[in-house]
């Protein structure tokens, strides 16, 4: 029988969103495991789904506030992913810091030891890991269910002891810091373990293991919005982390659509197949445009920019879609959190770009040739997409050079090529009129 497990990253208060993910999991039935790893917060929500106490979990996440954590005043603007990523550079430091500094998180440990039930936790057929790391060595600990028989609220608190700000956990003679030291999403923990399928619920905006993303038998879960400080205790944070969860978990299972943004399932837009002919003439007109500028001579920019946009190594027809929709919705500032439909989306792109296709858009200045890609500087991306739909509908309104255009910024005739073809769809133009493109 194959085994599946669930992989629980660290992240201090933004573990809302695994909160929200898991929900959804159960809705959809996904929630076979028979393996959960877990790191820091990961590992203290691992155990709660271990106990099957959902409500629990919910509850925290629900209610939580700084005193429910850390007694006492305390900055909350860290950033985790530092901590984490320069701890070769902070191994001297932390041998010698004072034990004693850090956050007063006796509050913490006493949430953990009223979440923690040993008696649920031992009853449940589902086998459990998290990680530690030992503070003298720095060598990671694999902390098995086994050991969880004694002490086990000691071993969550040391997995999640995010040190420097958090004190070291000292217990049984021994002092451990935060598993994120070592491994913040312990998918290899999980294989190690005899996984023949994960479900990885990742809390950083930029993945930590971008290499599993699309591999065969791995579904990744991560936010894709910038989640802040881990320390983060703003209640309307915290409620957006865990809809995202629940959204993004959802996507990811093919329950609903999407990347950043959420739709309901969907056809592609009938234009979808000509844009792709269309955005293969424009990667080479990019190419030609830029022949003597090394950052744009793969001859596919829009592709990889798409690519490096969504961490993935390749991408299908519908994920280069819905990336484009997703930068077209955030300047068109749509709100994240909800359900789109395509003709909801769509008409909200059109309607923030609305002013470039009246006629009485401001064309461009008179400008000599060579002011041109000056000018386009001092314009944001939004700006730029509006000259540019606004020339390909009123193209004797003004010249804006395509060679300016395609060296500055070749992403904005892409989009502005997909509100084109939204236009194209609806048949007319927003003031009434017949469309001309």
């Amino acid at each position: 029988m194959r085994k599946r497990a669930l992989v629980l990253a660290g992240g201090g208060t933004r573990g809302a969103y695994q909160d929200g993910a898991v929900r959804a999991l159960r809705e959809l039935h996904e929630d076979h495991w028979q393996i959960i790893t877990g790191t820091s917060i990961g590992a203290l929500n691992g155990a709660m789904v271990v106990q099957g106490d959902d409500e629990a979990m919910h509850e925290l996440w629900s209610t939580l506030t700084q005193d429910m954590i850390i007694k006492g005043s305390f900055s909350t603007d860290l950033k985790l992913e530092t901590i984490v990523d320069e701890r070769k550079q902070l191994a001297t430091f932390l041998r010698s810091y004072v034990r004693e500094k850090g956050a007063d998180i006796s509050p913490f440990f006493s949430n953990i030891q009223r979440l923690y039930h040993p008696d649920k936790f031992f009853a449940s057929d589902i086998d459990f890991a998290c990680v530690a790391v030992h503070h003298i060595t720095l060598k990671p600990v694999f902390i098995t269910k086994d050991m969880m028989r004694e002490s086990g609220a000691d071993w969550l608190l040391s997995s999640a002891s995010a040190f420097p700000a958090f004190p070291v956990h000292k217990f049984n003679d021994n002092e451990y810091i935060d598993g994120g030291y070592y491994d913040n999403l312990p998918i290899d923990l999980a294989l190690r373990m005899g996984a023949d399928e994960i479900i990885a619920v990742d809390l950083s905006h930029q993945p930590q293991h971008p290499n599993y993303i699309g591999r065969k038998h791995i579904r990744y879960i991560y936010p894709r919005v910038e989640t802040g400080s881990f320390l983060s205790f703003d209640r309307e944070t915290l409620d957006l982390l865990n809809r995202l969860g629940y959204l993004d978990a959802k996507k990811c299972f093919g329950a609903l659509d999407g990347e950043k943004y959420t739709f309901e399932r969907m056809a592609l837009p009938e234009w979808s197949d000509t844009f792709q002919v269309e955005l293969l003439k424009l990667e080479a007109r990019i190419k030609q445009a830029n022949a003597i500028n090394d950052s744009f001579r793969s001859g596919s920019y829009i592709y990889d920019r798409l690519c490096e946009q969504l961490h993935r190594r390749s991408l299908s027809e519908r994920e280069m879609i819905f990336g484009l929709m997703d930068d077209l919705m955030d300047l068109a500032g749509c709100d994240v959190t909800r359900v789109w439909t395509y003709r909801e989306a769509r008409n909200a792109v059109l309607a923030s770009f609305a002013s470039c296709i009246d006629k009485d858009y401001p064309i461009l200045p008179g400008l000599i040739p060579s002011s041109v890609l000056e000018y386009l500087q001092t314009m944001d991306l939004h700006g730029i997409v509006e000259k540019l739909v606004h020339r390909k509908i009123y193209p004797e309104h003004g010249h804006l050079p395509e060679n300016a255009v395609l060296t500055l910024n070749p992403f904005a005739q892409a989009l502005a090529d997909v509100i084109i073809y939204m236009l194209i769809e609806l048949g007319e133009e927003p003031n009434g009129e017949n469309s001309r493109v």
